[in-house]
């Protein structure tokens, strides 16, 4: 019976792995970019298209070797010759593009192509003015338009940032012991729209410590967040610290924040443009 239910299982998923679309990924024609940002697009929205499980991807390698054997120019090889090469490879759809950048506007537009027609059987664009927005969430948007999920709202600035909580000090004056004298621990939690994305503890501490604990957060410009410094042991709304920033910013921009009278909490904040865009998930 155990056997009869794995061969089932195995069937099964192998039936659908054999329904994802065998898609073969071209170059974007690139006007007015970088050439290392504009060669990087396809392969970028090939990462955010694997995490979908949509489509099954061909080999770059035989890709390649089919535009060598025919010894195809990559810069005339338009929508019906991708869509040739995609059919020798063995595809049924291509990927391909454009990325323009002009009078400060980036634009990047992906189309999937029919390799029995050629003809266009998707598209979808992003444009902004920020490089960063367009090559972190920008990717992120046009790969699940491309793989048919509801489209992320553009919400014009999310970007990746590594952010650190650099130290901490605590004062008896600000922060509570037990009854017997021990401190309590104090808790440091990260708030996104009041839903906690983040959160630590720094067990029984008096005076300052380095804590050097980084971690990968996306900052959207729409959001609120709020970083909540207390300890749990005796709560007392005048020692619980919320530091507060504005729709679009974060406690992260300033180095440090006073808690209380003495102590104080110390901060920073990396940008981080070569990390795809991730939503910050809830704890």
């Amino acid at each position: 019976m155990v056997h009869r239910m794995i061969s089932v299982f195995i069937f099964l998923a192998c039936a659908h792995a054999s329904d994802n679309k065998k898609l073969a990924v071209f170059h974007f024609q690139n006007q007015g970019l970088e050439t290392d940002a504009a060669q990087s697009i396809p392969e970028n929205i090939q990462g955010e298209l694997q995490k979908t499980s949509t489509y099954e991807f061909l080999d770059g390698q035989k890709i390649e070797t089919i535009i060598t054997e025919q010894k195809i120019n990559r810069e005339d090889c338009a929508d019906t010759c991708l869509a040739r090469v995609g059919k020798l490879a063995g595809a049924d759809q291509v990927l391909t593009g454009t990325a323009i950048l002009q009078d400060g506007l980036y634009t990047i537009s992906a189309r999937l192509l029919d390799v029995e027609s050629g003809t266009t059987v998707h598209e979808i664009s992003f444009d902004s003015q920020d490089k960063n927005e367009l090559l972190q969430f920008g990717l992120y948007y046009l790969a699940a338009g491309l793989a048919g999920k509801p489209l992320p709202k553009k919400n014009g600035g999310t970007k990746m940032y590594t952010v650190t909580l650099e130290a901490i000090a605590i004062d008896e004056t600000d922060f509570f012991r037990s009854a017997f004298g021990e401190p309590y621990p104090v808790y440091i939690i990260l708030t996104e729209n009041s839903s906690p994305i983040w959160e630590t503890h720094v067990g029984h501490l008096r005076g300052y410590r380095t804590l050097k604990e980084s971690f990968v957060l996306a900052l959207n410009a729409e959001s609120t967040y709020e970083l909540q410094i207390y300890d749990p042991g005796f709560q007392q709304e005048a020692m619980h610290y919320r530091i507060t920033s504005a729709a679009g910013t974060w406690p992260f921009q300033e180095d440090r924040h006073a808690l209380g009278e003495r102590s104080f909490i110390e901060l920073s904040q990396k940008l981080e443009p070569g990390i795809a865009y991730k939503p910050n998930k809830k704890i």
